[in-house]
């Protein structure tokens, strides 16, 4: 048996017991969930209970479907929040991989949609009009704010046609269907050597790893360069990958001071004497979510206070490709303890997964390993388009509208948002907005997607238990296609900025 409560509380409580009756194992489960603001004084108690008919049936299942048939029944309403997972997890006393399974098949469903740092929402899709593969589909009623990726259009369509027409008839394709070498193949590195020598970069074949993606390479470095319970320093506010990394990894995460320029190298030298600081993962170049960028003076402070302490370095330069003629990686100061790591994810497309990992000579057979045990070698036809591109100028004509297009609309997001506080960069995929007055981060961000808006808040990238900056992070890349509709959201999050706090606070 599956019982769902509701109660008026603003917190929510689960509970999971499994008793054996008449030969059959019956579930309960007790949910209290939080009151929907929107509807003042309703009653919101409610109790469902329907039975399963076998005992042999998985556990995410059985929560899938018993929040399935809530949502079909019109229980839960469309926009409503889903517990955390972790959460959840916790109250049922399940794993949270099976939390994870209950919402992944939901989203199979189309019933909801998630997003790191805004949680899992019921969808409005009216699934009886709506074919398969929901999941691939955009939030149509909502305009997307939250997730960085590169603005793309019909010469990236095109690219990948014509690149798609050579391949078909290319004689060389022997090479791709190989599982080795697990570095990447040697006309891969190669170019991709070249591609980072132009960065400023020390760069050979045999000290770079061709990698799945920039998040894969700085796993395969922080794998490589640690052990359990070493301390690993990183900005205040990270990407939310190296703070689960770390977590995973069994690491003790410290976050630095910083300013708009990024880390401030006397934080960085007093945790150095304070702790046996391991590692230094860094992002110079647009950190997200705060857009800082260090200049060249500040990367040579950091680059000499890590060789002093002698600490390792993880440069996260995703973001690099995107800024013209920018000062050189952190690598280019100290490459004997530098791993370097970026991707064309960012500055060509998001689904163009090649990245490149730089190392030094004497950690490669190391990095090796962890490659080979987080996926056996990269994708060898991603990694040919990349090189292709990388050879014909392809790369160099998508990025050069990449800055174009991203320049284009960082002037429609001054122009509307000129009177607010924020750090961005003229080719940033992302600004770092502060927030006004007596608005705070949470109720920001709900009253911005009460009003169409997707926007994530700082929870996902701080490190410990730093306080609330009061400022989310804004995209504006691809996840909002259409230049109208950017607009449209910039406006709408301008005169959100513009109004009373406390107008648009629920009243309970």
């Amino acid at each position: 048996m599956i019982r769902l409560i509701r109660t008026g509380a603003p917190w929510l409580t689960l509970s999971f017991a499994s008793q054996v009756i008449r030969g059959a194992v019956v579930m309960s489960i007790v949910v209290l969930d939080h009151c929907n603001i929107r509807r003042k004084g309703a009653s919101m108690r409610w109790t469902w209970k329907p039975v399963l008919s076998s005992p042999e049936g998985a556990k995410y299942r059985a929560i899938a479907d018993a929040i399935a048939a809530a949502i079909n029944s019109g229980e839960l309403r469309p926009g409503e929040r889903l517990p955390p997972q972790r959460d959840l997890s916790f109250r049922m006393e399940v794993s949270v991989q099976t939390v994870f399974q209950a919402y992944a098949e939901l989203e199979r469903r189309g019933l909801v949609s998630g997003e790191v740092g805004r949680g899992t929402y019921v969808r409005y899709a009216n699934l009886d009009k709506v074919p398969g593969s929901i999941v691939d589909k955009r939030e149509e009623e909502f305009l997307d704010f939250s997730t960085i990726a590169p603005i793309v259009g019909e010469a990236h369509v095109q690219a990948l046609r014509d690149m798609l027409a050579v391949l078909s008839k290319s004689r060389g394709l022997e090479p791709l269907l190989s599982n080795r070498p697990i570095v990447g193949l040697h006309h891969h590195r190669s170019l991709g050597a070249d591609w980072l020598k132009a960065l400023g970069l020390k760069a050979s074949s045999e000290t770079i790893l061709i990698t799945n993606g920039c998040q894969h390479g700085l796993w395969v470095a922080l794998a490589s360069l640690t052990e359990p319970g070493d301390v690993v320093a990183s900005d205040h506010l990270v990407d939310s990958s190296v703070i689960t990394s770390s977590t995973i990894l069994k690491l003790q995460l410290r976050g630095l001071a910083s300013d708009s320029s990024g880390v401030l190298p006397d934080a960085f030298a007093a945790l150095c004497s304070r702790e046996r600081v391991k590692v230094l993962c860094l992002t110079p170049t647009l950190n997200n979510p705060t857009a800082s960028f260090m200049d060249e003076v500040r990367r040579r402070a950091i680059a000499e206070i890590a060789r002093k302490f002698n600490v390792w370095i993880i440069e996260d330069d995703v973001f690099g490709p995107l800024v013209e003629k920018g000062p050189p990686p952190i690598a280019a100061f100290a490459p004997e303890r530098t791993c370097y790591a970026t991707s064309f994810s960012k500055s060509v497309m998001h689904s163009l997964r090649t990245g490149y990992l730089l190392v030094p000579e004497d950690l490669v057979s190391r990095a090796v390993s962890r490659l080979r045990t987080t996926g056996w070698m990269s994708n060898s036809f991603g990694a040919e388009i990349s090189c292709r591109w990388l050879s014909d100028g392809t790369t160099a004509e998508l990025i050069a509208w990449q800055r174009q297009k991203l320049g284009q609309r960082h002037k429609i997001l001054e122009r509307a948002l000129k009177d607010f506080q924020k750090n961005t960069n003229s080719t940033s995929l992302h600004v770092w907005l502060s927030l006004p007055g007596l608005w705070r981060t949470g109720p920001f961000i709900e009253e911005a997607r009460r009003r169409g808006v997707l926007i994530t808040g700082p929870d996902p990238f701080i490190v410990g238990r730093e306080a609330d900056p009061h400022a989310v992070r804004l995209t504006i890349g691809d996840s909002v296609r259409e230049d109208d509709d950017f607009k449209r959201g910039i406006e709408t999050l301008a005169q959100l900025l513009s109004s009373d706090a406390g107008s648009c606070l629920p009243h309970i």
